[in-house]
């Protein structure tokens, strides 16, 4: 590190953010935007399909809005007491036209959007954004050119139905070999793939070097806290054996038939017909997807059994190294360092936002650099995953049944509160975000579409905002899309997560029309604590906000809390332990003051 105060001000201590003045500082954001995925020029929406072709003349500068319309969006999200912006951007976005082709406009336009939430009071941090390595493998992310280097035919991806383009299912396309061998070149290349040693330092040096491009551009900025890692990477094929390369897994309920196997993609990938016995095939029109046939198969990996089925050869080959067993993680971690330190010769002290696999726990973190943060994500899996919700049954993973938006938080509270104490305990406390989370808006068959009744929505966005107050975590929602639709969601792959839709509004000059379950996001928080906060609770019913801290005589700049005139339009009745409360509606704010020197000050609001 080079020892140098980053502009922004703000430091790590004991798992929290401190503010220039010392305050403990809990950051509630929102995700901007989830159509960021794809180019803004040609429209990218997966449900106008993917180019084969032209795929180095797109532009990405307009997304996440364009420039004239930034006013009005970021205005509403400060309203709605939004502090923070994880704002995405993609690898493809800044190198899509070949390697070292860097789009000066789009650069030039990211900054113009970070400089405008600056205008708004928002910082920012940046998420070089990913999802099944890239657009062509069902996701997005990471530029064309990069399947050249993998001996990769993408044009073939389609037919070889080595990919699922603009699938509800989306998260399947992690065991089909594009996304799985993308993942695994880039992380670990030159430990499984001798073949095409080279190529994960050629991956790594120009995802490193584009997002460094963007860092010389931003870190003047007072506003930008820092970069993201790499959001939800895979490790592609490491660590797998013969248990999940054969296994035969979905990821939703949405599919009428069992997925196909690691094992069986592999196979079909390299030309060969994978038939089932009750006749459903996989690549029935034998196209290989592959310059020069399955690297994999040379390597030992697989091969074909007498009768032309697929065979695992080496069950250990992705779990083992010389004996060693291994783990994706293991890769990414020397991934992360590597990445930290060259933003940090750019953007000195910039934070670094660590994300590892979604789909895995143990993200061990013994570094102790004081700029990091844990931001791994988390979901309602399983509203997530089936698009239901029913409060008086809920399903919960833990296996029981409960009722109700307490029974429920309490559910998530237990899920986060898990992740929570292995960041503490295994990453060395350094404070905790949850970089996503959030839910479907069409959840039950897209019912609110039709009533514009979104109380369900409510209930289960209001659980998952008390899970957080309740461990007091850092968060950003999952996502603020300024083009979403009831028809095309977030115009990526049928996700429909949005707060706010121009489907939805019904007053322009109305900042709350187009919100979608406001009432549960929009609530009251501490952003600024002259202390460590020891409690927050909100309950929206009531709109009772209770909020505890545990002074610091140190600290003499005061506690700053949102206070939306959305729960409080008549004004707000404060009551407090110590020192003076002051209430600002016009900037929704209250100013707390002289309550730092008590051991456990105390705050209460509620309606007038």
């Amino acid at each position: 590190m080079s020892g140098k105060t980053a502009k922004h001000g703000y430091t790590a201590r004991d798992g929290w953010f401190l503010d220039r003045l010392g305050r403990h500082t809990l950051l509630r954001g929102v995700n901007l935007s989830g159509s960021t995925k794809v180019p803004y020029s040609p429209n990218g929406a997966t449900h106008l399909g993917v180019d084969f072709q032209n795929w180095a003349d797109v532009s990405f500068a307009g997304r996440p809005f364009p420039l004239a319309e930034a006013d009005e969006h970021l205005s509403r999200i400060a309203h709605w007491g939004f502090n923070t912006l994880r704002l995405l951007v993609t690898w493809e976005a800044i190198e899509h036209a070949g390697p070292g082709r860097y789009d000066e406009a789009y650069l030039d336009y990211v900054r113009e959007v970070v400089k405008k939430a600056a205008e708004h009071g928002l910082l920012v941090f940046i998420d070089p954004h990913q999802d099944l390595w890239s657009r062509w493998a069902g996701g997005d992310g990471a530029p064309f050119w990069c399947f050249e280097w993998a001996g990769l035919r993408p044009e073939r991806f389609v037919e070889a139905q080595a990919v699922e383009l603009n699938a509800v299912d989306w998260l399947n396309n992690y065991n089909r070999v594009p996304t799985a061998t993308m993942w695994t070149l880039f992380f670990a290349g030159d430990t499984f793939c001798p073949e095409l040693a080279g190529v994960q330092g050629r991956l790594q040096d120009h995802y490193v070097g584009a997002l460094c491009a963007l860092a010389e551009r931003l870190a003047d900025l007072d506003n930008v806290l820092g970069y993201d890692t790499l959001n939800e990477p895979s490790g592609g094929y490491i660590g797998r054996g013969e248990d999940l390369l054969q296994a035969q897994a979905t990821f939703t309920s949405t599919r009428a038939s069992r997925p196909f196997s690691a094992l069986e993609h592999l196979a079909a990938a390299d030309g060969q017909t994978v038939r089932r016995p009750d006749g459903e095939a996989l690549n029935p029109a034998g196209v290989s997807i592959w310059r020069d046939g399955c690297p994999w198969r040379r390597a030992g990996v697989w091969d074909l059994d007498k009768e032309g089925n697929p065979l695992l050869l080496s069950p250990s080959y992705f779990r083992e190294v010389k004996g060693e067993p291994v783990t994706a993680w293991g890769f990414m971690v020397s991934f992360i360092r590597r990445l930290r330190d060259a933003l940090r010769r750019v953007h000195p002290g910039c934070f670094i936002f660590i994300e590892g696999s979604p789909f895995e726990l143990p993200t061990y973190w013994d570094d102790p650099d004081p700029l990091a943060c844990n931001a791994r994500h988390w979901y309602d899996a399983t509203t997530f995953a089936s698009r239901k919700f029913r409060p008086d049954s809920y399903q919960s993973l833990s296996g029981k049944t409960v009722s109700g938006v307490h029974e429920i938080a309490e559910e998530f509270t237990g899920q986060m509160g898990y992740l929570q104490l292995f960041s503490r305990e295994q990453m060395g406390n350094p404070p905790m975000l949850i970089g996503e989370f959030g839910i479907p808006y069409d959840m039950n068959d897209g019912e609110a579409y039709e009533t514009g009744d979104y109380s369900l929505q409510e209930i289960a966005l209001d659980a998952n905002y008390r899970a957080l107050e309740a461990l007091l975590l850092n968060s950003t929602q999952w996502n603020y899309t300024i083009d979403n639709s009831h028809t095309h969601g977030d115009q990526w792959n049928h996700e429909d997560l949005s707060i706010w839709s121009r489907d939805d509004q019904k007053d322009p000059g109305d900042p709350d029309s187009g919100g979608r379950a406001v009432r549960a996001f929009c609530r009251p928080y501490v952003r600024h604590a002259a202390g460590r906060p020891t409690r927050m609770a909100f309950d929206p019913a009531t709109a009772t906000f209770e909020l505890e801290i545990e002074g610091d005589a140190k600290v003499t700049a005061p506690t700053l809390v949102y206070v939306p005139r959305l729960h409080y339009p008549d004004g707000v009745e404060v009551s407090v332990s110590s020192g003076t409360a002051a209430y600002d509606a016009a900037t929704q704010t209250l100013t707390w003051a002289g309550h730092n020197t008590e051991a456990a000050a105390r705050l209460r609001l509620t309606p007038r």
